[in-house]
C-alpha cells in the first residue's frame, strides 16, 4: 500500500513539473515549487509538527501568480530597450550642448570682429576729419626748408623724430616746410609737399598709440593704407616706422 502511495505521489510530482515547464514558469517559481516538494518529503519522513507546514500553497491558476510570471518574462526584453532610449537621449543632449557652445563661440567671434572693425572705422573717420580740416585751412608754414635735418631741428617739442615716408619718396614730392599741429590731442608734425602738376599734399606724423588711434594698417606688413574722402579732401592713413601717418590732398 505504501509503495503504491509513493508511486502515485512520484507520478503526481512529475506531472506538476511537466506542467510547470510547459507553462514556462520562471526560475524563481520553479525553485519555489521544488522547495515545497522537498519540504513535504522531509515533513513526512521527520514527522515535524503541523506548524511547519503553514505556508500558503502556490496555485498555478492563481491570477497573481500568472501576472507575476508574465511580468517577469516581459521585463527582460524591455531592459535593453530602456537602456537604448536613455543612451539616445543622452547623445541628443550632448549634441545640443555642443551645438549651442559652438554657436555661442562663433557669435562671439563675429561680434568681436565686427566691433573691432566699427571702432577702427570710427577712429579712422575722426583722424581723417581732423587732418582734412587742417589741410583746408592751409595755415602758413612755421619753417620753410627742403631738408629733413633742418625740419628735425625745428620740431624740438615733439616726443618723436620726423622721418621720410616711403609713399611720398616714390611720388617724387618736394618738401616745402612744416608747422606744429595735433591729432586727437597729441602734438604732431604737419609737413607740406608739392608735386608737379598736382595739388599740394600735406603729411601728418604723430607717435602711434594703438589705444588712442585704434588698429591701423602697418606699411611694413604689406598692408594698404586706409583711404577716405572727407570735406572734399582725399585722406590716406597708415602706420610706418612706428609713427601714425596721414596724407591729405584736395580733390581736383
Amino acid at each position: 500500500m505504501s509503495n503504491k502511495h509513493d508511486a502515485t505521489d512520484s507520478n503526481f510530482r512529475e506531472s506538476v513539473k511537466q506542467y510547470i515547464e510547459f507553462q514556462q514558469l520562471s526560475e524563481d517559481g520553479l525553485a519555489r515549487m521544488e522547495a515545497l516538494f522537498s519540504t513535504e518529503e522531509m515533513a513526512d519522513k521527520e514527522k515535524f509538527s503541523e506548524g511547519l507546514f503553514r505556508h500558503e500553497p502556490v496555485h498555478l491558476n492563481d491570477p497573481h501568480f500568472k501576472a507575476a510570471s508574465h511580468l517577469n518574462r516581459a521585463s527582460k526584453p524591455r531592459k535593453p530597450l530602456v537602456r537604448m532610449i536613455y543612451a539616445l537621449a543622452a547623445s541628443v543632449f550632448v549634441l545640443l550642448v555642443a551645438f549651442q557652445l559652438y554657436s555661442y563661440t562663433q557669435m562671439q567671434q563675429l561680434f568681436n570682429g565686427a566691433s573691432n572693425s566699427v571702432v577702427m572705422t570710427s577712429m579712422s573717420w575722426k583722424i581723417a576729419d581732423e587732418v582734412a580740416r587742417n589741410h583746408v585751412k592751409m595755415k602758413p608754414l612755421e619753417v620753410q626748408t627742403q631738408q629733413l635735418s633742418q625740419l628735425r631741428d625745428y620740431f624740438t617739442q615733439l616726443d618723436f623724430t620726423p622721418v621720410n615716408s616711403r609713399l611720398l619718396s616714390q611720388s617724387h614730392s618736394k618738401m616745402l616746410g612744416g608747422r606744429y599741429c595735433s591729432i586727437q590731442g597729441l602734438t604732431a608734425a604737419q609737413i607740406r609737399f608739392s608735386q608737379e602738376g598736382k595739388q599740394p599734399i600735406t603729411l601728418y606724423e604723430v607717435q602711434y598709440d594703438p589705444s588712442l588711434y585704434g588698429v591701423q594698417p602697418i606699411l611694413e606688413r604689406g598692408e594698404r593704407p586706409t583711404e577716405l574722402v572727407v570735406r572734399g579732401v582725399a585722406v590716406s592713413i597708415w602706420v610706418e616706422k612706428g609713427l601714425l601717418m596721414a596724407t591729405a590732398r584736395s580733390i581736383d
